[in-house]
């Protein structure tokens, strides 16, 4: 999405999930609550988004997994920035994922994801349009070239969330109207858009997850 000096390189150091360095919020696994996956952003970890969880509603399960790639002290799904000709850049990380949900016994129903992580939940819908119910978006982009599930996508339509900056520079230089644009045909598309917000998550962005979850488990009762 930018200049490839501001990135180092990542290292592939596993082509599955580290089932050690899955972070639960039901680390006993007795809750049969339906489970959504949380996805951290360049550079991070599981523990990132799990600090999340306090904010989110009781009706999920939430799992925080770590990326597959090496990143600088941290991990990464794929090597940024984003080559639009290398579509299989991305595409390890989702079988990875993939191979982990269909493992679990409870059913994985939604993903979160920051950046890196967002990109990889949409990943996941474009792969296979059933393999979750939503995706929550935050500050994340689909992959910028066209994938073969797409029209299955956009026939299904299911809900995501974006939350992003006005200010973030992932999105400049038209970046913001392509991604509008692509959830908007291939998803049931919900924004929040905070226009002062750089590449980060606010209170108010936080809340706005909080109601979409709300309404998914609402969604999953009627």
């Amino acid at each position: 999405m930018t200049n490839a000096s501001q990135y180092a390189p990542v290292e592939l150091i596993a082509t599955e999930i580290d089932e050690d360095a899955v972070v639960r919020s039901d680390p006993d696994r007795t809750s049969s609550a339906p489970v959504v996956l949380l996805l951290h952003g360049l550079g991070s970890n599981e523990d990132d988004l799990a600090g999340l969880v306090p904010f989110l509603p009781a009706d999920f399960t939430y799992v925080s997994l770590r990326g597959i790639y090496r990143y600088v002290q941290g991990y990464a799904w794929f090597e940024m920035p984003m080559d639009p000709a290398r579509p299989e850049a991305l595409q390890t990380s989702a079988a990875a994922v993939e191979s982990w949900i269909a493992a679990q016994d409870a059913p994985v129903v939604g993903a979160i994801g920051f950046s890196q992580g967002g990109a990889l939940a949409l990943q996941l819908l474009r792969r296979d349009p059933h393999a979750v119910d939503f995706v929550v978006n935050l500050s994340g982009f689909p992959f910028p070239a066209p994938m073969p599930g797409d029209s299955a996508l956009a026939e299904m339509s299911p809900p995501v969330l974006w939350g992003h900056g006005g200010m973030d520079p992932h999105f400049a230089d038209g970046r913001e109207e392509a991604v509008r644009d692509f959830l908007s045909v291939h998803t049931r598309l919900e924004e929040e858009r905070r226009p002062q917000l750089g590449h980060a998550v606010d209170e108010i962005e936080l809340r706005a997850v909080a109601s979409f979850l709300q309404r998914r488990a609402a969604d999953a009762r009627a």
